[in-house]
């Protein structure tokens, strides 16, 4: 009998995404469970309880809209309408002399109360989400929890400030679409992690996914493709496919084809929604390359005038990309980006540039009189003391992404690039967003310019978690354990000290290919972004694995409360991560 439990113990355990070493042992009651991790946590005795009677008071007029918020977020799960006033036991107030930073805050609990003090409302929110993740896990309920809870959290004094200020998550939307009811629960979840930015990954060689009014084909062909392949070959795709499950029209139009795309009245919500969670979302139009829905819609862009032969399916480098040689493609794009900008408040605008086949370029007469008008001749150049060799086409590349640069900043916009944009020379002012294992993310400081970090593999979450994600068909790319997660380090190993300050911070990436729902999303990014809100919040070498688990364990009861479909730590025999629907082999309306 012995020998059956111990082989019934072992197949469960085989199958875990960590290290049996690193398994999380229970928390103590005075532990903390808060991620990312706080700067200073000190508990003390004794409880706050929510009751109907509660009040919470907004003690500066900044802090109303984040009192009302967390009024409406406690509401949701527990039913009760808590008032929100002048004074009450729930206490925020907005202190621009408080030394925390602009997104610290300090966090006093006691049985008599709450007191969040920060100095500004951002400060005041992530307090609040730390008050929250205090809270009994239900808290999350997406609805009024049935069940009999008393609705406390332990007595305790918080200091907490972020590392840095660029905290993000990426999401292609492009080769899968999500709706927007799917996009403002991703917004939702990554607040608990306190995130501040939303990199909205729009368009792509599958499909263009914002509405743009000046140029409707845009999405009215762009958007739509004949078929939703998820393999990375046709031949993957016996093994089955799996479209949403809800909102079915969002994905397939009259004509059976497969797609969707944002209204701007469906952009805007979307930005308001992610603003009230103090979210900033970065929208990338990719240029030059990347860009076949685009071309597919208006090949007269392309260096050929020619329309390429059909909407791709699946993932890769494809050629008809935007032609520089042209005077007309910057009109178009000048005219897209106006929209653009009209949709999105924030600072920064993504505009690609990575993975551009140059070849039309090569034998495009109007593009090889650009490169000779503009001077744009091969060279090689040193920086930090290595080599780099940069040919025209390249300069063409940084040429067009300097361009449109100057367009966005004379409308108040900074861009970000894909480390491409380092090949060709980064066009002062522009940031550089480094992907590339095999390349060296110090360019970008060494030349002066700010670098956000989101390196393979630690920052891809398509990725899968361990060995036993690859037997499903939606896992993309290779392996990416939570330790090697956990383990990341926004910092570039032997970057100049004093030249930290261009590190504005690091963000998770997750690109769709194989991603036909959101269920698939969130099994990818939770609980994995739970290192990465750790890596970009908390002080380098503050760290330890093992209590990160055992807050993980406990963001997992907070996942499950709230209907994400975040990955188990552990994969039981039998576990389906989706609900799998067989598509009907016939094209056609379902």
């Amino acid at each position: 009998m012995k020998k059956l439990l111990l082989v019934v113990l072992l197949a469960v355990f085989s199958a875990t995404a960590f290290p049996l070493s690193a398994a999380p042992k229970a928390a103590k009651n005075s532990e903390n469970t808060i991620v990312p991790q706080p700067v200073s946590y000190k508990a003390a005795s004794g409880k706050f309880v929510f009751r109907p009677s509660t009040t919470i008071a907004a003690q500066s007029p900044e802090a109303l809209p984040v009192a009302k918020y967390f009024a409406k977020e406690i509401e949701r799960a527990t039913g009760m309408k808590l008032e929100v006033g002048k004074s009450g036991q729930v206490r925020l107030r907005i202190d621009p002399a408080a030394k925390t930073g602009d997104e610290g805050y300090k966090l006093d609990v006691s049985s008599a109360g709450i007191s969040v003090v920060a100095k500004t409302p951002a400060g005041l929110f992530y307090g609040l989400q730390t008050v929250r993740q205090m809270m009994p896990p239900e808290i999350y309920s997406r609805k009024p929890v049935k069940e009999k809870i008393e609705w406390s959290l332990p007595a305790a004094k918080i200091t907490d400030s972020p590392r840095f200020a660029w905290r993000g998550a990426h999401l292609d939307v492009a080769r899968h679409f999500y709706t927007k009811e799917e996009v403002k629960k991703f917004i939702d979840t990554l607040s608990w992690h306190k995130i501040n930015r939303f990199h909205w990954h729009l368009t792509e060689d599958q499909g263009w996914r914002l509405e743009i009014k000046k140029y409707p084909k845009l999405t009215e062909i762009g958007a739509w493709r004949d078929n939703m392949l998820i393999g990375e070959t046709p031949k993957e795709e016996p093994r089955g496919q799996y479209p949403l499950e809800k909102n079915d029209s969002a994905c397939w139009n009259s004509k059976g084809e497969y797609g969707g795309f944002y209204t701007q009245k469906d952009v805007k919500e979307i930005v308001a929604y992610a603003a009230e969670r103090f979210i900033t979302i970065v929208p990338e139009i990719e240029i030059p390359g990347h860009a076949r829905a685009a071309m597919y819609s208006y090949p007269e862009y392309t260096c050929t005038g020619n329309r390429p032969g059909k909407m791709p399916l699946v993932g890769g480098v494809y050629g008809q990309v935007y032609c520089p040689g042209k005077e007309k493609t910057f009109k178009f794009l000048e005219d897209v980006f106006t929209e653009v900008l009209a949709l999105f408040p924030g600072k920064y605008i993504h505009l690609g540039a990575d993975e551009c086949p140059k070849g039309d370029w090569k034998n495009c007469p109007a593009c090889q009189k650009r490169i000779k008008e503009e001077k744009l001749e091969p060279e090689e150049v040193v920086v930090a003391g290595k080599t780099h060799k940069r040919s025209a086409e390249d300069k063409l590349q940084s040429y067009t992404i300097a361009r449109m640069q100057k367009f966005l900043e004379s409308k108040g916009r900074k861009i970000i690039a894909w480390d491409e944009i380092t090949e060709g020379g980064i066009p002062k002012g522009c940031t550089v967003m480094h992907w590339r294992e095999y390349t060296d993310p110090k360019i970008a400081p060494n030349c002066g310019e700010d670098l956000i970090v989101c390196t393979r593999p630690k920052c891809y979450y398509n990725w899968g978690y361990d060995k036993a994600d690859r037997k499903f068909l939606f896992s993309q790319g290779g392996i990416m354990p939570m330790k090697q997660a956990f383990d990341f380090e926004p910092i570039p190993g032997g970057l100049d000290p004093k030249l930290e300050k261009h590190v504005l911070g690091a963000q998770a990436c997750f690109w769709g290919e194989k991603a036909q729902n959101a269920q698939i999303v969130e099994f990818h990014f939770f609980p994995r972004m739970c290192a990465m809100s750790e890596s970009v919040w908390c002080r380098k070498g503050t760290r330890d694995f093992e209590s990160f688990m055992r807050r993980v364990e406990a963001q997992q009861k907070r996942y499950a409360a709230a209907g994400v479909n975040a990955r188990p730590t552990v994969i039981p025999d039998g576990y389906k991560p989706y609900k799998k629907y067989d598509a009907p082999k016939t094209k056609g309306k379902r």
